[in-house]
Order: structure tokens, then sequence, then C-alpha cells
């Protein structure tokens, strides 16, 4: 009896083990999506003079290339089935941002304004106000 009882604690013990590690699976992806939404915050925030906003957008930039990489390296995520994974690796340039901002030789916010579907000359061309 005593050895069914300790069995049965480790089964539970094990399972309650395996859920709370598959759903720290994706933390690293929720982190790095976390911190390249605060960047591209950051980059259209017009708050901060221009000296301290591009020296906290370096530190920014260095911190998301380190998540970029701990993302890619991750072999935990190639394994999930979900909807977040799949999004991210199916849209490359928007997930890996910085990265993919290097590969094109581009600025992070060009880069991303391209991906959205933004160009200077649209944003030079806009006019405040409702659309008609």
């Amino acid at each position: 009896m005593k050895r069914l009882f300790t069995a049965i604690t480790i089964l539970i013990g094990a399972s309650c083990a395996f859920n709370a590690s598959a759903k720290d699976t994706l933390l690293s992806l929720k982190n790095l999506e976390r911190q390249r939404a605060s960047f591209i915050q950051e980059m259209l925030s017009a708050k901060s003079d221009l000296d301290t906003k591009e020296k906290s957008l370096m530190q920014r930039q260095h911190q998301l290339i380190d998540m970029e990489r701990m993302v890619i390296r991750d072999e935990r995520l190639s394994q999930q089935n979900d909807y977040l994974v799949h999004r991210a690796f199916s849209d490359f340039d928007m997930t890996f941002l910085v990265h993919a901002s290097a590969e094109e030789q581009k600025q992070p916010i060009q880069h991303w304004l391209d991906s959205v579907g933004f160009s200077s000359t649209a944003i030079i061309n806009a006019q405040p106000g409702f659309r008609k």
C-alpha cells in the first residue's frame, strides 16, 4: 500500500512538472514578442528627446538581437504545435525584426514600416484628420 501511494505521488508530481514545462516552452517567444512590441512602441513615440531615445533604442536593439538568437536556437519551439510558434516562424521578417533589417541593410524602423505597408512618401503626404 505504501509503495502504491509513493508511485501515485511520483506520477502526479511528474504530470504536474510536465504540464508546467509545456507552458514554459513558449516563454522565450512570448518574451521576444513583448520586447519587440515595446521596441516598436518606443520607435514610434515622440515623448522623449532624440539623444535619450537613441540611447534607449540602441540598448533595446541589442536586447532584441539576443532574444531573437535565443528564440531561433530554442529547440523546444520546433516541437510545439502552437499557433504562436507557426505564426512567428511563418512571418520571419516581422518576428525577427532586427535580424531581418540587418539582412536588408535597413534601420529596424524602416524595415518595420516597409513590412507594414507604409512608405516615407505616404507618411509625408498624410493629412491629419478624419477619413472622408
